[in-house]
């Protein structure tokens, strides 16, 4: 089901009069959810969280609308907003509840979770940083114990494919070793102000631990291979890393002669770590690479 049933394109109604001066900017990505009723409910799954209540961390409140919802779910309250604009009303908000911490920065440039206290983050996030925001926080060294988080209905499509779906590529294959997630509900433009091109989608996520570095290695893998993801693995591993000694003498193929013949686009995840796992059994130094490659194509 989309929300809202009905709305009329690009309507909105702002908290208060100062907010009546405040526009969007396109540069940042901002498309303002203004929907009392959707914010609720989007809020409200924070309580789903493992660790509850515990400190919240919203990215881009914007003008506030999930948070006057939140800073009644916790006594520790974070506002990452990165336009001064939004900050300062934010700010006057706020002002009389001491559990509301209101950052201005850029979330992109700061680290979460340093000391160590558990945190559910809630965010919509500009369309333009979903993904590395999402990648940065699942590969945090203190990820959040749980996300609720707002993609473009395409994108959120990807990160919940599975193998023999049309949008699964790269991006399913890290959420399926990083994270639990689900699809809670999809937002129609008028949702918004102002109306975005597309549709959105609201998951909820829950990080995993990472307890191999065959995973690591998988999720190196798994960008390269897809840049060839309607050859055969054995032809994309010889294209994507041309002069590899250990693959270019054919023994390390001689093991899976069928397995190697099959499309990249057809390996689960599981098979990527099968092939993460042969790799470190035939030249270690290789999959130590991956390994560490792994780590850092996750990294903003």
């Amino acid at each position: 089901m989309i929300f809202p049933l009905k709305k009329k394109r690009g309507s909105f109604e702002p908290l208060d009069t100062t907010e009546k001066r405040i526009r969007p900017h396109k540069s940042l990505g901002q498309n303002f959810l203004s929907d009392p009723a959707l914010a609720f409910r989007i809020a409200s799954m924070a309580r789903e969280a493992p660790v509850f209540p515990c400190r919240i961390v919203e990215i881009g409140p914007g003008k506030g609308i999930l948070s006057g919802y939140l800073a009644t779910m916790t006594a520790d309250l974070w506002l990452v907003e990165r336009d001064r604009r939004l900050a300062e009303p934010l700010r006057t908000t706020f002002s009389g509840n001491s559990g509301v911490r209101i950052l201005e920065a850029d979330a992109m440039e700061l680290s979460f979770g340093n000391d160590r206290s558990p945190y559910i983050l809630v965010s919509n996030l500009p369309y333009n940083i979903s993904v590395p925001l999402y990648l940065k926080f699942l590969a945090s060294d203190f990820p959040p114990v749980f996300m609720v988080l707002m993609f473009q209905r395409e994108v959120a499509k990807r990160l919940l494919a599975r193998t023999t779906d049309p949008d699964y590529g790269h991006l399913s294959v890290v959420t399926s070793y990083l994270a639990q997630i689900r699809k809670r509900i999809d937002l129609a433009p008028g949702a918004f102000y102002p109306a975005p091109k597309v549709h959105s989608s609201v998951l909820t996520v829950l990080p995993l631990p990472v307890q191999d570095e065959c995973t690591w290695a998988a999720i190196s893998l798994s960008r390269k291979l897809f840049c060839y993801r309607r050859k055969s693995l054995g032809r994309a591993l010889r294209t994507a890393f041309p002069g590899e000694e250990s693959l270019a003498d054919g023994t390390f193929f001689q093991s899976e002669t069928d397995f190697f013949s099959r499309k990249v686009d057809s390996l689960s995840p599981e098979d990527f770590q099968e092939l993460a796992a042969s790799i470190r059994n035939h030249h270690l130094p290789f999959f130590d690479r991956m390994a560490q490659e792994g780590k850092e194509l996750l990294k903003p």
